[in-house]
């Protein structure tokens, strides 16, 4: 479970480097004036719209699928709601060393640790439930949004394989425009993966990450790659 979570992680990763590269696409004025017009319009129009579909079937694969060993949000939170489980990990989580009073001597000094490392270990579980039932929270958030609902469509039908539907006795494919996204659902969606996600790793391996100092990392790439195209 451990191993599946820190994997979670580096997909997740994966995706937000890939919507680095498209969220200037989206949102950026200068860069959509620069390389979306004129002979490079088609160019830009194809590579964004790729980079769309990725994106989107990558947050419906890591936010929604249900197979054994996929690496996903939703089968995490599903093993998370085993009780024996939260209590095995609340304990990791709270207890991180045995103490040792080897060179103490003084009787008062010694229970006086026992008492604040049972303190700290107090306040660690009740921080762990804290964590717990925001995951809660957020994945019912996250799962029951209205463009999950579409990110799914388009990873069945659109991007993991073409879908042609018969309408008024012709067939065509999956219109995009009718799933009813905007660029923004995209964003929103990640944003909301990511504290997820680094709940699942707080919650299951009792690690953290510095995740603005990541986040400008894998943002000023994207720019990067804009500012030589």
């Amino acid at each position: 479970m451990q191993a599946h979570a820190k994997h979670l992680l580096d997909a997740f990763l994966l995706l937000l480097e890939r919507y680095a590269i498209l969220d200037p696409m989206l949102f950026d004025e200068e860069i959509c004036r620069l390389h979306g017009n004129g002979k490079k319009a088609r160019g830009f129009e194809i590579l964004r719209k790729s980079l769309f579909l990725s994106c989107a079937e990558d947050i419906a694969k890591l936010t929604l699928d249900h197979f054994d060993n996929s690496l996903s949000i939703k089968n995490l939170v599903d093993e998370l709601q085993d009780s024996n489980l939260v209590d095995e990990l609340r304990e990791m989580y709270s207890v991180w060393h045995t103490p040792s009073y080897e060179n103490e001597k003084d009787p008062a000094i010694i229970s006086a640790l026992k008492k604040m490392e049972e303190r700290e270990q107090k306040n660690r579980m009740i921080e762990f439930d804290r964590l717990y039932a925001e995951m809660n929270e957020k994945w019912v958030l996250l799962s029951e949004c209205r463009s999950m609902n579409a990110f799914s469509t388009i990873r069945k039908k659109v991007s993991a394989h073409i879908e042609v539907k018969s309408v008024a006795d012709k067939y065509q494919f999956v219109d995009l425009a009718q799933l009813g996204l905007v660029w923004g659902d995209l964003k929103y969606a990640i944003e909301q993966m990511q504290r997820l996600i680094e709940l699942l790793q707080l919650l299951i391996r009792n690690a953290g990450m510095a995740w603005d100092l990541e986040k400008e990392r894998i943002f000023n790439a994207g720019r990067e790659f804009w500012a030589t195209s």
